[in-house]
């Protein structure tokens, strides 16, 4: 029970919380086997994710503007509402890099890149980005790499304090071949095909992502440096937008496809 307590104590009210519903709500949270891999909690998931937040500050630098922060976090908002994992809270913030990716952290940390901002016209090609990466955390794809590549008890203990150098070590290779973020090829096609029924849901064009691709692939010829770790941590782009395309063909055209180009460009303004 002391490693509970102290677990009570670095998560503060709102891990307490969370803790709560861990204990009280029994195997239903508990973490279990994932074929023959130990897959990790929801609890624990999240804590692991308050702990990789705090170094993210520290390899990066946080764009911290108050107006981009805010429309960022309000599009995320949007799709948190329509995705099929709303029992956690999700966090939005901007990193400020040239570099054209996002990324997402275990528990809900969504991060979108300054660089990938400017190369986007309007708002359904952010929205599409956006609803891929929480599609990332509603499938629990970070929950399942963590669980891959450590021991339950060593994720365990970092929570606890008992590794502080952990969640840094972890972060620093996040984005290499075999790190966090290094996702197989079915998982980003899962996060692609949720992300898509996200933004259709919500109104959005569908044609958003198929955008934000056709802008990788001529990235990847033309200025392939500005892509940074994407080309090796994802599927042939290519092939990603085949099967975009594929959903666009089969779903049913919307009346009013939301693109928000005028008010993207706003923002887009404020962009360093």
């Amino acid at each position: 029970m002391k490693g509970l307590a102290a677990l009570k104590s670095r998560l503060g009210f709102c891990g307490c919380v969370a803790l709560a519903a861990f204990i009280l709500g029994g195997c239903a949270t508990l973490g279990g086997i994932m074929g023959q891999m130990y897959l990790m909690s929801s609890d624990e998931e999240v804590a692991a994710g308050v702990e990789l937040s705090k170094e993210v500050p520290k390899q990066f630098t946080i764009y911290n503007n108050s107006t981009v922060t805010s429309y960022v976090q309000t599009i995320g908002a949007r799709i948190v509402k329509v995705c099929g994992r709303r029992d956690i809270a999700y966090h939005f913030a901007v990193i400020k890099s040239d570099e054209v990716n996002a990324f997402s952290l275990p528990g809900g940390y969504i991060y979108a890149y300054t660089g990938l901002m400017k190369s986007m016209s309007d708002e359904s090609m952010l929205a599409a980005v956006l609803a891929h990466e929480i599609s990332h955390v509603v499938a629990r794809h970070q929950a399942q790499r963590l669980s891959s590549m450590y021991a339950a008890d060593a994720i365990q203990k970092a929570v606890l304090g008992e590794n502080p150098g952990l969640f840094g070590q972890i972060m620093a290779g996040a984005m290499t071949e075999g790190g966090l973020l290094a996702y197989g090829r079915e998982n980003e096609y899962e996060a692609d095909d949720l992300g898509q029924k996200y933004v259709y849901a919500l109104g959005y064009d569908p044609n958003g992502m198929a955008d934000v691709l056709r802008k990788i692939i001529s990235l990847e010829t033309g200025d392939p440096s500005k892509l940074g770790a994407m080309l090796s941590t994802h599927p042939p782009t290519k092939e990603r937008l085949a099967r975009i395309e594929a959903f666009i063909a089969a779903e049913p055209k919307l009346t009013n496809p939301v693109r928000n180009a005028t008010e993207y460009a706003r923002i887009k303004a404020l962009l360093p």
